[in-house]
């Protein structure tokens, strides 16, 4: 319902929440597992790029986190998997959510 709303906001010209809708329909895609792993990539990292294009370092951290999940998780690649871990660690700490970090260290032990 959420991502109706936001698709309905954007196409009523509010630029402010392109990231959100982008991270959306990355997360959408991956739960649906109906497009290729290469679709799915495409679309975190266009939600990464304009997260933080935007400035929105929290939520770009969040597209990171989330397409590392995916990546270790549905694609089985550890090594961009740890290479986004590190990018949402690298961004939770400039934003200094540190317990995030922490959390994230601790859960993702196998790939870090």
């Amino acid at each position: 319902r959420i991502h109706k709303e936001l698709t309905i906001s954007l196409k009523n010209k509010n630029p402010n929440i392109l990231h959100y809708v982008s991270l959306l329909n990355a997360e959408k895609a991956a739960l649906k597992q109906k497009k290729n792993n290469e679709d799915v990539r495409k679309l975190y990292n266009d939600a990464i790029i304009m997260s933080a294009r935007g400035g929105y370092v929290h939520d770009a951290a969040l597209a990171q986190e989330r397409f590392a999940d995916f990546l270790r998780g549905i694609a089985g690649d550890f090594k961009e998997a740890k290479y986004h871990l590190e990018g949402a660690i690298q961004r939770y700490t400039n934003w200094g959510a540190m317990g995030i970090v922490e959390h994230l260290r601790n859960e993702y032990q196998d790939v870090l």
